[in-house]
Parts: C-alpha cells; sequence; structure tokens
C-alpha cells in the first residue's frame, strides 16, 4: 500500500456534512487529507474545516450544515495522474469506488462517495 495521496483538488470546493468532526476525521485518515493552518473567518456563521492535500492554497471546506437543510454541496472533483492507482488506493482503504468510465467528450473518471454519502469524482489530470 502506498502512503502518498494520489490524487489533488485543483479548485477550492464546500461539501455540507451533518456531523463536522466525524466527516474531518474520515477525511484525514482515509484520504489522507490535512487541516489547514491558520485562520479564516466562514461567510454562513456555521462551523467548518478547510482541508488541503498539500502545502497550496487550494482547499475543500468541510460546512456542518443546520439538522433541518437538505445538502448543497458543489459537484467536487478530484485530480489524479493514473486512475487506476487512485481507485486501488482508496479500495485499499475502504472506499466503495465506482468503475471507471469516459464521457462524451472522453474524460476519463471514477465516482465514489465520502461516509455521508456525499458524491465526489476523481477524473485524469487535466491538460
Amino acid at each position: 500500500m502506498w502512503g502518498k495521496t494520489p490524487f489533488w483538488i485543483l479548485d477550492n470546493c464546500v461539501i455540507e456534512v451533518r456531523n463536522l468532526g466525524t466527516a474531518r476525521d474520515w477525511y484525514k485518515k482515509t484520504l489522507g487529507l490535512r487541516e489547514a493552518s491558520g485562520e479564516r473567518e466562514g461567510d454562513s456563521g456555521r462551523p467548518f474545516v478547510d482541508l488541503r492535500v498539500s502545502n497550496d492554497d487550494t482547499s475543500l471546506t468541510l460546512v456542518e450544515r443546520e439538522a433541518a437543510a437538505s445538502t448543497q454541496s458543489e459537484h467536487v472533483i478530484f485530480f489524479a495522474k493514473n486512475l487506476e492507482k487512485t481507485r486501488q488506493w482508496l479500495m485499499e482503504r475502504g472506499v466503495t469506488v465506482e468503475v471507471a468510465t469516459s464521457d462524451s467528450g472522453g474524460n476519463r473518471f471514477f465516482r465514489f462517495q465520502d461516509l455521508e454519502g456525499n458524491a465526489i469524482e476523481v477524473g485524469v489530470e487535466p491538460g
């Protein structure tokens, strides 16, 4: 099993979660993300945490949603150089992943879900 996270986040994105603490722990343990250092104010007034793959400024923000609210997460896409190795890496961590497929434009990708059922897509490195 190889340890380095085999994907990255190209653009900042947000996922709303029911339980911020549990979700944060899952993303750190299962996907190898790290909490961003430094503090910033959230726009929503709700608890949140910024997670990163590396030391760059791009982050995945987990925001705790209000109990009665429906989920409004963005379409989250991670990118990888090697889809098959990334699928294997995730499966070794107990994540159920879909088979890799291609869209009408020839882009290769697969999807998986986090512990709360939020869909995340992993696509081949652009360009």
